[in-house]
C-alpha cells in the first residue's frame, strides 16, 4: 500500500463532491431556465448541455491540478492526509560496513502528490564523500526500494549508481526510525544503514552552518558508532614552558687585610651572600659594625708599621 495514493484520492473525491454539490444546488433551476430559453429561441438544448459539461471538466482539472497541489505543499495538510505514514523531513543516516563508517544527511521533501529523496554523506573527518538523488522509488509501506545516483562520482570508481531498500518502523505514531541497506550496482558489498529523524528544529537549522553541522554530527556519530568524530579546525598546541627558578648568584666580598702582630701574616675573610637575580626586591647585604671596627684598626696599624719599615731599610743600607 502506497500512502501517497491518498493525495490523488483526496483531490478527486473533493473535486467530485464540489461539482455534485453545485449540480444539486443549481441543477433544477438551470434545467428549468434552459427549457424556457430553448423553447423561446428555438436553440438546441444539446449544445447548452455540452457547454455546461465543458465548464465542469475545466473546473475539475483546475481543482485537481492547480488548487489542490498548492494546498498539498502545506505540512499541516500533508500530515493530516498521511497520518502515521508521514515521514517527510530531515533524517540522519549511518552507513556501516567493513572498514566503512559514514553519516548522511537525508532530506525527504514534498513534491505535490509525491516526495523528493536526496542527501549527502560525510566521513569521520566531516569531509563530503558523495551526493545522492533518487531517480526511482517504490513505496509499499513499510518498505521502500529506490535507485539513486551519486553526482560526485564520474563512474570510474563504480560508485555512481546504487540501489537501496529501507523499512520504516511501524507504530501508531509517525515513523521516527528506519533501517535497511544500500549497495552500489558494480559492487557486491552491502552497507547496513540506520536512520533517525531529526525532531528538533534547532538541530535542523544547525545543519545549515559549518559550526552547527559539526555539533550535530559529533552528537549522532557517538550515538550511531559509539565513537567520537574528529574535530576540525582545532590545533593542538604544546603546553607553555614552565618558568624555572633562576639559579642563585653568589657574590663574594673580600674584607680588608688584617695583620696580626704575632705572626705578621695576612688574613683574608670571605663572606658569601645569595641573591636571586630574578627577584625585584633583592636584599643588598650590609656590612656589620664589627667590619667597620676592623677596618679602622687596620688603618691605625698601618700608621705604626710604616715608620718601622723605613728604619729597617736605612739600617740595611
Amino acid at each position: 500500500m502506497n500512502p501517497y495514493s491518498r493525495f490523488g484520492l483526496v483531490s478527486n473525491t473533493v473535486s467530485a463532491a464540489a461539482i455534485l454539490s453545485v449540480l444539486a444546488a443549481v441543477g433544477p433551476q438551470f434545467m428549468t431556465a434552459l427549457e424556457a430559453s430553448t423553447a423561446a429561441s428555438g436553440g438546441s438544448m444539446l449544445t447548452t448541455i455540452g457547454g455546461a459539461v465543458v465548464v465542469m471538466v475545466v473546473f475539475w482539472i483546475a481543482m485537481t491540478e492547480a488548487i489542490f497541489p498548492m494546498l498539498f505543499r502545506l505540512n499541516s495538510v500533508r500530515k493530516m492526509i498521511l497520518g502515521k505514514y508521514y515521514f517527510e523531513g530531515t533524517w540522519l543516516q549511518s552507513e556501516k560496513g567493513e572498514d566503512h563508517q559514514r553519516l548522511s544527511v537525508i532530506d525527504i521533501q514534498p513534491k505535490g502528490k509525491s516526495f523528493i529523496f536526496s542527501g549527502y554523506s560525510l566521513n569521520e573527518k566531516l569531509e563530503i564523500e558523495s551526493n545522492s538523488l533518487i531517480e526511482f522509488s517504490k513505496l509499499d509501506w513499510p518498505f521502500m526500494t529506490y535507485k539513486y545516483r551519486n553526482s560526485l562520482s564520474d563512474g570510474a570508481d563504480g560508485k555512481r549508481d546504487g540501489v537501496g531498500e529501507i523499512q520504516f518502523e511501524m507504530n501508531r505514531a509517525a515513523a521516527r526510525r528506519y533501517n535497511g541497506f544500500v549497495q552500489y550496482i558494480r559492487s557486491d558489498a552491502r552497507l547496513r544503514i540506520e536512520g533517525a529523524k531529526l525532531t528538533s528544529n534547532r538541530e535542523v537549522k544547525n545543519l545549515r552552518t559549518l559550526q552547527g553541522r559539526q555539533k550535530v554530527f559529533q552528537k549522532y556519530w557517538d550515538l550511531f558508532f559509539n565513537a567520537s568524530v574528529h574535530k576540525i579546525g582545532i590545533v593542538q598546541r604544546a603546553p607553555a614552558p614552565v618558568a624555572m627558578p633562576a639559579a642563585p648568584v653568589i657574590h663574594e666580598s673580600v674584607s680588608p687585610v688584617i695583620r696580626t702582630p704575632e705572626t705578621d701574616s695576612v688574613v683574608i675573610e670571605r663572606r658569601t651572600s645569595t641573591v636571586t637575580s630574578e627577584s625585584k626586591d633583592a636584599i643588598v647585604p650590609r656590612r656589620r659594625a664589627s667590619d667597620w671596627a676592623t677596618r679602622q684598626a687596620d688603618r691605625t696599624q698601618d700608621k705604626y708599621d710604616q715608620p718601622a719599615s723605613k728604619k729597617t731599610s736605612q739600617s740595611v743600607k
